[in-house]
């Protein structure tokens, strides 16, 4: 199949190669003046499907010459600004060197009214430093939302949590038509939005509003999409409404209703079902670290703060993964936007509400091999998890103009949370010998609250000399957690011998922790000749925690957890402050613009235990070195470069000195001594489009490494017991590539799309106080093919295989290799009488795991949809999920000295029926505008 597909495209290439071509030329003139119009940009496209064919802009007397034409009929446009752009047929009849298309007339705007004719654009083009895709390039089913249109453009991956990556890079915001969209919350827009209403998507690095105003990057920058809808909705009401119901008791019901009115803009999104779709984002406030991660990065803009366990989401469900969602889910949940502009433009409002409701159930058994030297063993893990957790957030941003030269922006920020969770758990732990080292149960119950408040406030002021700027960002942020719980586990540990040592826990605990933050910075812009300035900063900021854990065990005599235990109670409090200053420099010529600056930071980081009296004090200064290199070769073609430099500060809980007994098979204690840990990160950015000839290259490099690395140092008993701690060590470092190439097959109307994207880490860890150096390699080639036939069919072929390695400095012999395939193909085809017939097959092929997880699973998912009603508004839908009803749930990660593979519960097949009322809906059938030929109206 391989071959045969390389010779079809060998073939293909050929025959372009070796055709006869001819050169178009003529001459763009004014009717009125009968002069030639300098520099008029001049296109042909095909006249059977108006795919642009190449495009050309005239010289200075009008003249133009289009190269390499094929025989055949075309449409020729032209434009000019002032005029009307002008269509004709043109039909090459010759294979002669040169054929002469003659002169076309324009007419002047001021002289004759006509109607403007677009042609297809190209997929991809670029406008400084925004990436921007064209939406009629990548058809989606009609109904379609937002991410699936995503998933056909180059380089843009979306994770099973529904989390959008470009590049490798993760979009952490979606603006709408520039303005704010539900603040922060990818999924908002990219699981409800319509395809079909997006015109354009762009993709950028979004500065702080601080840099944005002074010109300076200060590293605070957010990879951001911007979806520009189409013109007629920027003022109309449009959306979908959808309700379903099918066999197993499942519904899915949801509403997405939009009313754009030029600056205003108000939106409503509400959904209810059990069939694990979930389009809004869960922001985790649940905090018991004692640190505040907001404002942290105000100062140099380069601090981060370590929490503790980065995989935790304090209990929450990680939901939104469709069909490989982890458990099955129920949501109800709902939202309300509203933007708008006042005061001519001076008053900028953007604010929104949200509430949802999850209640989601998992089962999961997971394998656990752990590689330690003369001591390797494997863990069976059983649960059962219920969660259910309840959100509600308001967000608020304000920008207001006082004149032409002051301003002010307010982003004020509320959430309150609580959740719910039950987890019971059975587990064994045996030797490579099936010697059993350890055996037990828990259950254990958890009531989780919290309420976050933020608040930033940023202050600009420009001067009458271009270029010279003061501004000031203040923030306040105050978190309050809550959680009590309880435990009941059973846990034996065995001899060699045979004989155990029963360990038993029931046991009631309760945490309250308070957080308060405050900080700022001023900035202070000086400009040097017409393209170059300095900047100066200064900034502060203080944080303040106080946590406090009880524990209680069960006393048989009173029948109630009255015993205090003294080992797993304690009282802490901190204080973090950091503060300094910067200078950055920025130049901008023609073609570059350098940033380069370095900030000098001075932090204190103090704890003190309330309970044993025992305090910290830790303090650091560093130098922080920044830079960006910008060369922009074309408007086609950009690189970019960046450096920076930044510290991660150890959390309070890895310094406190006390240890976690909550499991007796993990003990997690802190480490007083910890450092901070210092980063350097490099970065590479590089595209380039010929929109002629449709073709497009990007990739992307980033490298990382790390000294004071925090990292885990691991003491693992006889008895399989595992004791962790963090400590500091040197190594740690990390390189990851992207590369996307995609190019059309015109003889066969359709696009390929290559690339292949690399991870290639290194990390270390100990076990019983040996170094383990763990390398880890990840390379993953893939290719997309698509096909389009205008109200006939769409068709998506993919495929794409990762091979996973990892090794092991300690345990050579353990080291380990897996792969993932993932093949899949899309068909979407339009029948008469309003019916269309979609068909989505994956197979997903696992290799190299431990037994029972080496698994091979299709998954087809087909549907049939009547358009009905006026205007096609309404489609009535037969759908059927995991239709031959395979669908299994697989994981596997390498971590730091052991591997561990999951299997759990997933959503199989069931049938729903569904009826959508679309509000608004356009005629085209997805995807972006069709071309329209007009004639002059006399």
């Amino acid at each position: 199949m391989q071959k045969t597909l390389l010779l079809l495209i060998f073939v293909i290439i050929s025959a372009s190669l070796f055709a006869q071509k001819t050169t178009v030329k003529g001459k763009v003139v004014d009717s009125l003046l009968n002069k030639g119009l300098a520099y008029a940009t001049v296109s042909l496209v095909k006249a059977k499907d108006s795919m642009l064919v190449t495009f050309a802009r005239a010289d200075s007397t009008g003249n133009f010459r289009l190269t390499n034409v094929d025989k055949g009929s075309y449409l020729i446009s032209t434009s000019y600004v002032g005029h009307l752009t002008v269509w004709q047929p043109l039909f090459v009849t010759t294979t002669e060197p040169i054929f002469n298309a003659g002169n076309v007339y324009m007419a002047d705007t001021a002289s004759l009214l006509g109607v403007r004719v677009l042609a297809k654009r190209p997929p991809v083009e670029i406008n400084n430093d925004t990436l921007e895709f064209n939406t009629e390039n990548f058809k989606t089913q009609p109904n379609a939302v937002v991410e699936d249109m995503l998933k056909k453009m180059p380089g843009v991956t979306i994770d099973n949590d529904g989390t959008v990556k470009v590049n490798g890079q993760t979009v952490k915001r979606v603006l709408v038509n520039g303005r704010e969209f539900f603040t922060g919350d990818v999924k908002m827009a990219t699981k409800n939005l319509n395809a079909d209403a997006v015109d354009k998507v762009q993709v950028f690095d979004k500065k702080s509003d601080q840099a944005a105003f002074t010109g300076v990057d200060d590293g605070n920058s957010e990879k951001t999409i911007n979806l520009k809808l189409k013109k007629d909705h920027n003022h109309a009401l449009f959306g979908k409404i959808t309700a379903g119901a099918g066999n197993d008791s499942r519904y899915d019901a949801q509403a997405n209703i939009n009313r754009f009115s030029g600056a205003e803009q108000a939106s409503f999104i509400g959904m209810a079902n059990n069939t694990n779709r979930q389009g809004f984002s869960l922001m985790d406030v649940l905090n018991f670290t004692g640190e505040i991660s907001r404002g942290m990065r105000n100062g140099g803009g380069n601090i981060q703060i370590q929490t503790g366990d980065n995989g935790s989401n304090n209990g929450l469900p990680v939901t939104g993964l469709g069909q490989n969602q982890q458990g099955i889910a129920s949501t109800a949940a709902g939202g309300i936007n509203y933007n708008n502009i006042w005061n001519k433009g001076k008053t900028d409002l953007s604010a929104n509400y949200t509430a949802s409701d999850v209640h989601l159930l998992t089962n999961m058994q997971t394998n656990t091999q752990y590689l330690l030297p003369g001591n390797n063993y494997n863990r069976g893990d059983s649960s059962n998890t219920v969660n259910n957790a309840v959100q509600h957030r308001v967000n608020v941003i304000l920008d207001q103009k006082v004149d032409s030269s002051l301003s002010f922006k307010l982003t004020p920020s509320l959430t309150w949370q609580s959740s719910n969770k039950t987890l019971q758990e059975n587990y064994t732990s045996v030797t490579p010998g099936k010697i059993k080292l350890n055996d037990g149960f828990s259950n254990n119950t958890t009531q989780s609250e919290a309420f976050n408040f933020a608040t930033d406030a940023l202050l600009r002021k420009r001067f009458k000399k271009k270029g010279r700027t003061v501004s000031a960002d203040f923030n306040v942020a105050y978190n309050h957690s809550t959680q009590n719980g309880t435990q009941l586990s059973d846990n034996r540990f065995y001899d060699s011998t045979g004989n155990f040592l029963d360990s038993n826990i029931n046991q009631y605990s309760t945490r309250d922790a308070v957080t308060k933050s405050f900080g700022g910075n001023v900035t202070y812009t000086e400009p040097l000749g017409k393209r170059s300035l300095l900047a100066f900063s200064g900034f502060y900021n203080t944080n303040r925690g106080q946590s406090n854990k009880q524990a209680y065990n069960y006393n048989v005599a009173s029948g109630k957890h009255d015993v205090y235990d003294s080992l797993l109670s304690n009282d802490f409090s901190s204080n973090y402050t950091y503060s300094g200053g910067g200078i950055s420099f920025r130049g901008n010529r023609k073609k570059m613009s350098v940033t380069a600056g370095a900030s000098l930071q001075a932090a204190v980081l103090s704890t003190t235990n309330n309970t044993s009296g025992h305090n910290i004090r830790q303090a650091f200064t560093d130098v922080l070195p920044n830079a960006v290199f910008q060369y922009q070769f074309s408007q086609t073609k950009n690189l970019r470069v960046e450096y920076n430099a930044y510290t991660t500060q150890p959390s309070v809980l890895q310094l406190q000195p006390v240890a976690d007994l909550s499991d007796p098979l993990f003990v997690s204690t802190g480490n007083p001594a910890l450092q901070r840990a210092y980063n350097h990160s490099v970065s590479i950015n590089m595209f380039a489009a010929n929109p002629a000839k449709r073709t497009n290259i990007f990739g992307f490099v980033s490298y990382t490494a790390t000294t004071n690395a925090i990292v885990q140092s691991d003491s693992i008993t006889p008895y399989g017991a595992q004791v962790t701690k963090p400590v500091n060590t040197d190594g740690v470092q990390n390189v990851f590539g992207n590369l996307e190439y995609g190019f059309p097959l015109k003889k066969l109307h359709s696009r390929l799309e290559v690339g292949s994207s690399g991870n290639i880490g290194k990390s270390i860890s100990f076990i019983n106080g040996q170094r383990n150096g763990i390398g880890t390699t990840t390379i993953g080639p893939n290719i997309t093919y698509s096909f389009s036939k205008d109200d006939v069919v769409d068709i998506d072929v993919s495929a794409g295989i990762r091979f996973n390695a990892a090794k092991y400095s300690l345990q050579p012999a353990l080291n380990t290799n897996y792969t993932r395939q993932d093949y899949g193909i899309t068909i979407t085809n339009y029948l008469p009488w309003g019916f269309s017939l979609h068909n989505d097959f994956k197979y997903v092929i696992n290799t190299g795991r431990t037994g029972g997880y080496n698994t091979s699973i299709p998954l087809w998912n087909a549907s049939l949809a009547k358009a009905v009603m006026k205007n096609k508004r309404g489609e009535i839908k037969l759908s059927v999920a995991d239709l031959l009803n395979k669908n299994t749930g697989i994981t596997r990660s390498s971590n730091l000295g052991y591997i561990v593979d999951e299997k759990y519960n997933v959503l199989q097949r069931y049938f729903l029926l569904s009826f959508t009322y679309s509000l608004n809906k356009s005629n085209s059938k997805g995807g972006g505008p069709n071309i329209k030929i007009k004639t002059f109206e006399n």
